[in-house]
């Protein structure tokens, strides 16, 4: 199976108010999980926003590194 790019929404640090909104992020993964995870440590490492800021709201498959990929947009890496 090829990479993946997702779309992760955190829960807070996604308004316009700052001139990088944190809680938006891509990321490149085999799955949702990882990509989050990837997010997540991100974060947490450099002490971003409140815990409660940096938990999911949602994840969104934006491409795949497939020739046919189920998403319909091909990620090339």
């Amino acid at each position: 199976m090829g990479a993946k790019l997702y779309k992760v929404i955190c829960r807070g640090m996604t308004d316009d108010f700052v001139d990088t909104p944190f809680g938006i992020a891509y990321a490149v993964a085999d799955n949702a999980e990882e990509a989050y995870r990837k997010v997540r440590n991100s974060l947490d490492a450099r002490n971003l926003g409140f815990a409660k800021d940096r938990e999911m709201k949602r994840i969104e498959l934006i491409a795949e590194d497939e020739d046919y990929p189920k998403c319909g947009i091909r990620l090339y890496r």
